[in-house]
């Protein structure tokens, strides 16, 4: 027997992989903010190689080619796995912060109750999919009262509370 390799379905694995590490790294650092506008660029990514995986899963399916399909068909499903396991960007920012986080906790002076608040990081999302837009953001807050009525008061309105660490929230004010 011949000894056969396919080039093809290991090829597109190793594809698979770099496009998801590719656009997961573009979302991470679009968290930064001088380069908030690589989250544009991650999501043009996304939707040109969804447009790109149906046109090549068509032209196999009228070609007859259904051991490259089949491979197609493994590899997105690598990708969609791949997103399904791997941790929220906000919360990857927050650990790999951390430290600087606390540092700037620990310079601040508490009110005369003994509480303290602190907005540590914000990070707007603008959203044209509206006439005129609308903006969402995100913020990493710190706040010792252990109450999560009082964190999710934020100046947009009530907001959407996540605890991540001791004292530390991730508040999603609402969009607007």
């Amino acid at each position: 027997m011949k000894n056969d390799h396919d080039y093809f379905s290991i090829g597109l694995v190793i594809y698979g992989v770099c496009l998801f590490l590719s656009y997961n790294t573009l979302f991470q650092f679009s968290y930064v903010d001088t380069y908030s506008a690589l989250w544009y660029w991650g999501v043009g990514l996304i939707i040109v190689q969804v447009v790109g995986f149906f046109a090549c899963a068509i032209a196999y399916l009228f070609r007859l080619m259904p051991r490259r399909l089949g491979s197609l068909v493994c590899a997105a499903l690598l990708v969609v796995g791949l997103q399904l396991v791997w941790p929220d960007p906000l919360e990857l920012h927050f650990w790999l912060y951390r430290s600087e986080y606390l540092a700037r906790v620990s310079a601040a002076r508490p009110k005369s109750d003994g509480r303290l608040s602190i907005v540590l990081y914000s990070h707007g999302t603008y959203s044209p999919s509206m006439p005129g837009g609308y903006l969402c953001s995100v913020e990493i807050v710190y706040d010792n009262s252990n109450d999560p009525g009082l964190v999710s008061q934020s100046d947009e309105g009530r907001a959407r509370v996540r605890k991540v660490d001791d004292h530390f929230y991730f508040r999603y004010p609402p969009c607007g």
